[in-house]
C-alpha cells in the first residue's frame, strides 16, 4: 500500500502541498478501511496511480474553472480552461469504457477544429493585411500632407479607418476564441461527469 500511495503522490505535483496531503490521506484511509495492503490489490481496487492521479487533477482543475468570474481575468480563465480540457481528456482516456466514444468525439472535434482553425487563419490574414494597409495609408497620408493636403488627408483617413477596423477585428477574434474554448470546456466537464465521475462516485473514489 505504501508503494501505491508514494507513486500517487509523485503524480500530484501540480497540486498545492495541502491538496496533495488531502488526496493522499483520503486514499490511505480508503485502502486501510478496505484492508488492502499490497500494490497489486490497490491497483485492482482503484486502478493504477496514473489513472487515479489523472482523475484527481481533472477534479481540481474543474473546480478552479468554476471559481466566481471576478476572481480571475479572461486570459487566466481561458488558460485554466485549456489546461482543464487537457486533463479531462487524459482522465477520460484512462477509463477503458469510454475509449471508443472518445475516438468518435475526437474525430468530430478535430473536424470542427479544422474548420474553426481555417476560419481563424483567414480572419488573421485579413487582419494583418488591414493593419499593414492602415499603417501604409497613415504614412503616405502624412507625407502627402505637405505637398497635397487633401490627398494626404484622404489617405490618412483611410489608414486610420483600416487600423480601427483591424483593432475591432482583433477584439472580435479574441472574444470568439475565448468563447469557443469556454464551449469546449463545458463539453469536457459534461463528458467527465457523465463517464468518469458517475462511475467512480458509485465506487467511492475521491471527488
Amino acid at each position: 500500500m505504501t508503494e501505491y500511495i508514494q507513486a500517487l503522490q509523485k503524480l500530484l505535483l501540480q497540486l498545492t502541498t495541502a491538496e496533495q496531503q488531502d488526496v493522499v490521506e483520503y486514499y490511505r484511509e480508503y485502502l486501510q478501511e478496505a484492508n488492502i495492503t499490497t500494490y497489486e490489490a490497490a491497483v485492482a481496487e482503484l486502478g493504477t496511480p496514473q489513472t487515479v492521479a489523472r482523475k484527481v487533477l481533472a477534479d481540481y482543475s474543474i473546480k478552479m474553472t468554476e471559481q466566481p468570474a471576478g476572481r480571475q481575468s479572461a486570459p487566466a480563465g481561458t488558460k485554466a480552461n485549456v489546461k482543464m480540457i487537457w486533463l479531462v481528456i487524459l482522465a477520460l482516456l484512462s477509463t477503458p469504457v469510454t475509449i471508443p466514444l472518445i475516438l468518435v468525439v475526437g474525430a468530430l472535434v478535430v473536424a470542427a477544429g479544422s474548420v474553426v482553425f481555417a476560419g481563424v487563419v483567414t480572419v488573421l490574414a485579413l487582419l494583418v493585411a488591414g493593419f499593414l494597409g492602415g499603417v501604409t495609408g497613415v504614412v503616405v497620408g502624412l507625407m502627402a500632407l505637405f505637398t497635397a493636403p487633401w490627398t494626404g488627408l484622404f489617405y490618412l483617413g483611410l489608414g486610420l479607418i483600416a487600423l480601427g477596423i483591424s483593432w475591432l477585428v482583433m477584439v472580435v477574434v479574441v472574444r470568439l476564441v475565448q468563447w469557443l474554448i469556454q464551449v469546449l470546456a463545458e463539453m469536457a466537464k459534461w463528458a467527465y461527469r457523465r463517464w468518469v465521475t458517475d462511475r467512480t462516485d458509485k465506487r467511492g473514489d475521491h471527488a
